[in-house]
């Protein structure tokens, strides 16, 4: 809502008018998180980082070599995670599948990353009016800009993008396993429990899934486009002894005060490589 709201600002005031607006707005939105601490945010992640053998240093340099800045408040984190799983995979060539291409950007950077890879992308139809009805799609102008966008960066050699609902990935890809999966695409139920259990019947033994925009809060009250579903799931399957699961926090930003985000990491309870590696 407050995008959308920004959006309309933007195009009806006069540019010297909107962007004191943003100023007062993002001083009021930062009043009461002044005193937020984001050094215990990032000391949280390293310890993480750190917990699953990462090379902070070498993903900081990895980071910068593709233009992105490893301290940037608005970068999710789910960028520093897979340069870092380089290491468990030992640099190999894998079976990446990501659920949710959106505009395509992070698919280009995995398939950067991951050069001698096999990423293969999915999202919904054009034509679908869940496509047509979310992020503005349903402008023809946004529509026109967000295809162009998206076509430019699924233009690389090792990606391959298929339209499909990811409620028939299971059938779509029988007999194929991934060794890395992410998972961004519906955050609400039942998809978002549907696209994890199927995701697990795809997971090669010793693979990994991640999703994104993990709500741990019980008492968040969902909205179109995420909730506490995801994370609900998880915890459970974790519970019955089926996965492992860590948290990673999303961004090291103020707005943690008031909605916190996570991205999971989640191996099967009984691979052994993952925690030995």
């Amino acid at each position: 809502m407050i995008k959308i709201l920004s959006k309309i600002l933007k195009k009806i005031l006069p540019e010297n008018y909107y962007r004191r607006v943003k100023i007062i707005y993002d001083y009021l939105i930062n009043f009461k998180s002044r005193n937020y601490i984001l050094a215990n945010d990032l000391k949280y992640n390293e310890e993480l980082f750190r917990k699953l053998r990462f090379d902070i240093e070498v993903i900081k340099a990895e980071i910068s070599k593709l233009n992105y800045l490893y301290n940037d408040q608005n970068l999710s984190w789910h960028y520093h995670l897979f340069v870092g799983l380089q290491k468990y995979f030992s640099h190999k060539k894998i079976k990446i599948l990501e659920i949710g291409t959106l505009t395509g950007q992070f698919t280009n950077f995995i398939s950067k990353v991951y050069k001698d890879s096999e990423v293969t992308t999915i999202d919904l139809d054009d034509a679908d009016k869940t496509f047509t009805s979310t992020y503005g799609r349903d402008q023809k102008e946004n529509l026109t800009k967000f295809l162009d966008q998206r076509k430019n960066n699924l233009d690389n050699k090792n990606i391959k993008f298929i339209k499909l609902n990811s409620i028939n990935i299971k059938k779509f890809f029988s007999g194929k396993k991934f060794d890395l999966i992410w998972i961004d695409g519906d955050h609400l139920n039942p998809q978002i429990t549907i696209d994890i259990i199927n995701s697990l019947d795809l997971l090669d033994t010793n693979g990994i899934i991640c999703v994104d925009d993990i709500i741990m809060d019980l008492q968040y009250k969902k909205n179109k486009y995420v909730s506490n579903e995801g994370f609900l799931t998880l915890n459970h399957l974790e519970n019955n002894d089926v996965i492992k699961n860590y948290y990673l926090i999303k961004r090291i930003n103020r707005r943690n005060f008031y909605d916190k985000k996570y991205i999971s990491i989640s191996v099967f309870s009984d691979n052994k490589n993952f925690y030995e590696f």
